[in-house]
């Protein structure tokens, strides 16, 4: 069991040679942001001793190799867009915050690829690839907030993972700044690589616990010419659901297919103050997909109105892109807006699964008397809920939620999907997860961590416990 370190003068001195004054907070100095991320403002906090802001490899590197050797935690920051607490310094120490490294270093239009540093907004990858008429394919629904270091962290997915898949599948290679300091580049610019253990999959999705993501070597795809989005509503969420697949084996070959229910519309409407669903306030299904010409949009837009009329919708219209998009990325805003209380989860589960595990979480809240919304990336399995108190006396909401989650979480296991898609389990999900993992699982994990982390330094507390050396956790 590890005893941490407090951060001394005479460290606050090595810090401020290594990064500069300006760039380290410390004591009071440092802000209250920095105590939790965008998922857990309203659950317990953490202040770090200091915050640090590097503007290079070399200078996360020399702070993490300070830390190691003085025992101090250490805990990564991007964006503070994360939902899960990966953020959140339960034991005091420094947070690294990469936001000085935001710089694209190159694109190769020839070749498909870019490389960044560790702070670039998804949404500015976008944007760049786009100059260049490619497509970076991570797409989050905070690509406006969240940070490419970040997206590989938590390995997100978005909403074109159903055709292109996930970050991991948009990263060539990586480089990563080890627990004791070291630099290292893992990966490359390779169709394959049979070479000794994949280590850039290991990195991927691993919370900040493993390694320090300071650099990212992306692929990029050719950008379509037509990217035409469509509205489908439903008279209930089942029939909604029961089209997914069809469209998924269908020649349109959808690159997005997201779910909201009927209440989320009303929400995310009175929210806009905007009649962004042309007053179609019922279960619907985002559709996007490519077209290569006029011909191919209008025989796939064809093949799409008729097969969702054949499967019960009630109306299918084209919608416009950018304010269709919007209302789909401010929906978490929109239901706290008009439900400040309420908890988020990111189940997934198998596509030809969805059906029943809709109809599992429906008796589910009615069982606990609670409301649910979705908003979920249906063409990969991944719902996004937000669980409301609904009638149940908030005196009573917290422990009935630990509950609630216990039996959700169970669901989704025994329908072979898990607890997290994108989210990453952080401090939020951590007390759930060992008790629907195998205990080998779990075992393992704690394995690699210690082999890279002998010292325990690097975001101690998150996605599990190591020989129990930290208890805060939260709900």
């Amino acid at each position: 069991m590890p005893i941490y370190q407090k951060i001394t003068g005479e460290i606050l001195s090595e810090l401020r040679k290594i990064v500069g004054s300006d760039h380290v907070f410390s004591g009071s100095d440092v802000p209250v942001e920095y105590a939790y991320d965008a998922g857990t403002k309203d659950g317990p906090s953490q202040s770090p001793e200091a915050v640090v802001f590097p503007a290079s490899t070399g200078e996360v590197a020399e702070i993490v190799r300070l830390a190691n050797r003085q025992l101090i935690p250490v805990t990564p920051r991007g964006g503070g867009s994360g939902l899960a607490g990966g953020a959140v310094p339960v034991n005091g120490g420094i947070v690294i915050d990469l936001r000085r490294m935001n710089r694209i270093i190159q694109i190769n239009p020839a070749a498909r690829y870019m490389v960044v540093e560790a702070a670039v907004r998804t949404l500015t990858i976008q944007q760049e690839a786009r100059k260049h008429g490619l497509l970076y394919a991570g797409d989050p629904c905070s690509s406006d907030d969240c940070v490419i270091a970040g997206n590989v962290a938590t390995n997100a997915g978005g909403n074109r993972a159903v055709k292109y898949g996930v970050t991991a599948d948009q990263v060539y290679a990586l480089e990563v700044v080890t627990p004791q300091g070291e630099i290292v580049t893992l990966g490359g610019r390779l169709k394959k690589n049979a070479t000794g253990y994949g280590l850039v999959r290991l990195i991927i999705g691993s919370e900040g616990t493993l390694g320090i993501i300071t650099q990212v070597t992306l692929k990029l795809q050719r950008l379509a010419p037509l990217l035409p989005n469509f509205l489908a509503t439903f008279p209930n969420l089942s029939t909604a659901v029961n089209l997914v697949g069809i469209l998924l084996d269908s020649e349109i070959d959808p690159i997005s297919v997201e779910l909201m229910d009927r209440q989320t519309v009303t929400d995310i409407e009175r929210y806009q103050r905007e009649n962004t669903f042309a007053g179609h306030e019922s279960d619907c299904l985002i559709i996007q997909f490519e077209a290569q010409d006029p011909a191919d949009l209008a025989k796939k837009q064809g093949r799409l109105k008729e097969i969702c009329h054949s499967y019960g919708c009630i109306s299918i219209e084209e919608a416009e892109g950018e304010k269709i998009w919007q209302a789909r990325r401010i929906w978490g805003k929109a239901i706290q807006a008009g439900n400040p209380v309420g908890a988020s989860e990111d189940i997934v589960v198998p596509v030809d699964e969805l059906l029943t595990f809709i109809e599992k979480l429906q008796a589910l809240v009615n069982e606990f008397h609670f409301e649910y919304r979705i908003a979920g990336h249906a063409g990969d399995g991944n719902m996004h809920l937000r669980i409301l108190p609904g009638a149940v006396p908030l005196s009573d909401w917290e422990a009935q939620l630990v509950v609630f989650r216990q039996q959700l979480y169970r669901t989704a296991y025994l329908l072979g999907g898990r607890l997290s898609g994108e989210h990453g389990i952080g401090l939020k999900r951590k007390q759930f997860l060992r008790s629907v993992i195998q205990p080998c699982e779990l075992e393992l994990m704690k394995a690699v961590k210690k082999a890279f982390d002998p010292n325990l330094i690097l975001n101690p507390g998150k996605i599990f416990d190591v020989d129990k050396d930290i208890t805060t956790e939260m709900r």
